[in-house]
C-alpha cells in the first residue's frame, strides 16, 4: 500500500495578493495572471506521471472562498461529480474523467479571518497599532480586532 500524501494549495494570485493587502473573508477574483498561473501548475503537477496523479486521490477538501474553488477548477483535475458549489456539472466540455475522489467545501480550511485588518497591508497595521501604542503586532500573538486569534 501506499504512503499516504496531503498536498496543499494555496488559490491563485489576486489583485489583494498582489499588493500585500490581507484578504480573509472577501470575496475576490483571480486575476488573469493568477488564473494563467494556476493553469500551468496544474499542467505541471496533475498527471498521472505527476506529482498529483489524480487517480490515486481520496478525498479533496477546498475552503469555501470563491478564489479557492477557482483556483481548484482550473487545476483541472478531471473530477467525476460535479463540484459542490456548482448548480450542474460544466457543460460545453467533455470533461475527462481522471479522479472518483470526493470533493468537500469546509471551513476547517478556510482563510483566516483578518477582522479589522482585512484589506489592510502589514505595514498599514503596523503604522495603526504604533499610533494607539499597541506595539509591534505579531499574528500568533496578538491576533486579529474584530476577527481571530490563536487559541
Amino acid at each position: 500500500m501506499a504512503t499516504p500524501r496531503v498536498f496543499i494549495v494555496r488559490h491563485g494570485e489576486t489583485e489583494w495578493s498582489l499588493n500585500g493587502r490581507h484578504t480573509g473573508t472577501t470575496e475576490l477574483p483571480l486575476t488573469a495572471n493568477g488564473e494563467k498561473r494556476i493553469r500551468a501548475t496544474g499542467q505541471a503537477l496533475v498527471g498521472e506521471d505527476r506529482l498529483i496523479v489524480p487517480s490515486q486521490l481520496a478525498h479533496i477538501y477546498v475552503s469555501p472562498r470563491k478564489r479557492a474553488q477557482k483556483t481548484f477548477e482550473l487545476l483541472n483535475l478531471g473530477c467525476r461529480d460535479k463540484l459542490p458549489w456548482q448548480e450542474q456539472p460544466q457543460s460545453g466540455k467533455e470533461q475527462h474523467v481522471r479522479t472518483d475522489a470526493k470533493v468537500q467545501v469546509t471551513d476547517d480550511i478556510r482563510e483566516w479571518d483578518y477582522g479589522d485588518y482585512e484589506g489592510l497591508t502589514s505595514a498599514k497595521i503596523r503604522e495603526q497599532r504604533n499610533q494607539s501604542g499597541e506595539g509591534p503586532w505579531d499574528i500568533w500573538r496578538d491576533g486579529c480586532p474584530g476577527g481571530e486569534y490563536v487559541d
